[in-house]
């Protein structure tokens, strides 16, 4: 362990701070301590899920809030706040009924060696989560059709950061290969100083862009910045020996409290064991997911978004006035094995969704309402089909009013660029005749790389 030897006696601004790491990391980290271990990550699910009406509870005594919102994709819901601030006082209250008990104790060498460990590998373990995700592009996939067709303006920022990382997969590699070299080197004493510094500068980064682009993982990230700073708090008085006042400083203890030789090499056979396992594991599972929800996922026959050219309504051609929110601007089909979902987008911007489940011969479909982004473009050889449409729901006019909506929709597919759906939805007579559009066909995918600029090429 770096840092004091194993002995030594601690200051007592020291003991009490290392009381209140201990028990914060425990309380805020218990369940991912649990996942580092095959077979327990289950046990830390189902303790989240235990823990949730009790904090509910503090929210609604403590602070007068009535809690409804539990961590969904954001982990900055104001459960995740109440549930941060209720570990920083149950930590301090923790860490003050410690030191009135335990106040002889003047070090705790085992317990302090334990607890670095378990941050090590639970950052670890999230950078190698983080960082092979990207790797692979699942975290920051390529810009769909719907995002390339919304306006640059109407992009939220978190939308923007999104369409900004995955339009570069080179660079979501380059971040997610950072993240993955930092969780490497934090799973060795020898290098697990330079695992947390390396680690703290990308977590500074990523920090900073969820707090500048209003990421709702803010608290997580943070979380992980102040562990690698954590871990490598011991050895900074050494580092700031050597490079602010450029003197000699000691070796550092990379044994700690571990003096038994058949024990060192234990521990280090089962974090071998732990890293052989966890690491080829993480990167067999997201490569795999790109079958399933990544850029190799088969695509139905239609999958790919449409371009209306003429759109006709109980027999009238509408023009492609971009004040009418009746007339059809795209028609996106979304046919992937986990994601089946069709979308209508109209002259004025607004969306209308449906949930499709593919069946029968005839390709037909059933629709439910739905969000989210869509893909790019598939072939077939099908020609003809129909899609029935029930309880779609859109969002038309300047007061963005909700309507369901049912009916049948007809389609011919007359070339692989052009695609013609006619039939009735709720009571008005729909025919469109689209053209495909492809990501290749914008600026932003099309651009690519260049080694010479003779001026340059911002747009």
């Amino acid at each position: 362990m770096h840092g004091n030897p194993a002995g030594t006696p601690w200051s007592p601004l020291a003991r009490i701070a290392f009381r209140f790491v201990f028990l914060y990391f425990a309380f805020a980290f218990f369940s991912a301590i649990l996942q580092l271990v095959p077979l327990l990550g289950m046990v830390g699910y189902w303790h989240d899920q235990a823990v949730q009406p009790f904090y509910t509870w503090i929210g609604k005594v403590v602070f007068g809030l009535e809690i409804t919102v539990f961590p969904n994709g954001s982990g900055d819901t104001t459960y995740n706040w109440v549930q941060s601030l209720s570990h920083v006082v149950f930590a301090l209250t923790g860490a003050a009924i410690w030191s009135l008990i335990d106040w002889r104790r003047v070090s705790y060498p085992w317990l302090k060696d334990g607890l670095w460990i378990a941050m090590r590998f639970v950052l670890a373990s999230a950078m190698f989560g983080y960082g092979i995700n990207k790797v692979f592009g699942l975290q920051f996939p390529e810009p769909g059709m719907q995002r390339l067709l919304q306006d640059y303006g109407d992009s939220s920022p978190m939308g923007l950061l999104w369409t900004f990382m995955g339009a570069s997969q080179p660079y979501t590699m380059f971040a997610g290969w950072m993240e993955t070299i930092g969780g490497l080197l934090l799973c060795f004493r020898r290098t697990q100083l330079v695992g947390a510094l390396w680690t703290a500068g990308v977590m500074a980064n990523v920090f900073v862009l969820n707090m500048c682009y209003d990421i709702p993982v803010k608290l997580y990230s943070l979380h992980l910045l102040v562990l690698a700073l954590v871990i490598a708090a011991p050895d900074m008085p050494r580092l700031l020996r050597m490079f602010l006042l450029n003197k000699p400083v000691s070796r550092a203890d990379l044994h700690g409290p571990w003096t038994k030789p058949w024990l060192r090499r234990t521990a280090f056979g089962v974090k071998l064991a732990w890293v052989g396992f966890t690491v080829p594991f993480m990167f067999w599972q997201m490569s795999e997911m790109r079958y399933t929800y990544g850029a190799l996922a088969p695509r139905g026959a239609l999958d790919g978004t449409w371009e209306v050219v003429e759109f006709r309504r109980d027999g009238v051609e509408l023009p492609p006035v971009v004040t009418d929110a009746t007339r059809w601007r795209f028609f996106t089909i979304i046919d992937r094995p986990e994601w089946k979902q069709a979308i209508v987008t109209h002259m004025k911007g607004v969306n209308g969704r449906w949930q499709l489940e593919i069946k029968g011969d005839a390709e037909s479909a059933t629709a439910t309402t739905a969000s989210d982004d869509a893909g790019s473009t598939s072939e077939s050889a099908s020609t003809k089909g129909a899609l029935e449409l029930r309880n779609m729901t859109v969002a038309a006019g300047d007061d963005a009013t909700k309507a369901p909506l049912a009916g049948t929709l007809a389609y011919t597919r007359e070339s692989e660029k052009s695609l013609r759906v006619t039939g009735e939805i709720a009571g008005a007579r729909i025919e469109a005749i689209c053209e495909r559009r492809d990501p290749q066909d914008f600026l932003l995918m099309n651009r690519g790389f260049h080694w010479i600029n003779e001026f340059p090429f911002n747009r």
